[in-house]
């Protein structure tokens, strides 16, 4: 008798286990999101005055496409020696808004400033649309620093 009281017991026992394994794989709002990825390189090259007083005028550098990756281009000002591989960018994303900020890292060894194309991708976004909200404070810059605001929509 005692031994079939322990079976069922036992019995008992893998009856509630599975129970609580089989509910546990099939919570449906727990979404594991994918992990973020991104890389940022600076264009090669400067834009020139006439191309700088564009820029400032009518936001013309900043261009996205936003599919599986989101890609934007936008601009910073920095001097013009050295031209190549001076800024490094940090992106956060949080909620619906990504934030960037670029940092100068470059000694400025001439007398003229450029705006400077940077190039971003962000792979692992799971909204349909954000706020893109770029930083940089630029010692070039005619306002001191060159902030971007913009809706990016995936399409």
């Amino acid at each position: 008798m005692k031994a079939h009281a322990n079976f069922k017991g036992f019995l008992l026992f893998l009856l509630v286990v599975s129970f609580v394994v089989s509910c546990s794989n099939s919570n449906p709002t727990k979404v594991q999101e994918k992990q973020l990825e991104f890389s940022a390189q600076q264009v090669p090259g400067c834009f020139s005055d006439s191309s700088l007083a564009k820029v400032l005028s009518n936001d013309s550098c900043f261009d996205y496409t936003f599919r599986d990756t989101l890609k934007i281009d936008f601009c910073v000002s920095g001097n013009c020696c050295p031209d190549s591989q001076r800024f490094v960018s940090d992106v956060k994303v949080k909620s619906d808004t990504i934030f960037v900020s670029v940092t100068d890292t470059a000694r400025n060894l001439c007398y003229c400033k450029c705006k400077y194309k940077i190039h971003l991708e962000i792979n692992g976004l799971s909204e349909n649309q954000y706020l893109f909200y770029c930083d940089y404070p630029g010692r070039y810059d005619f306002q001191d620093s060159l902030r971007y605001r913009e809706i990016v929509k995936k399409y």
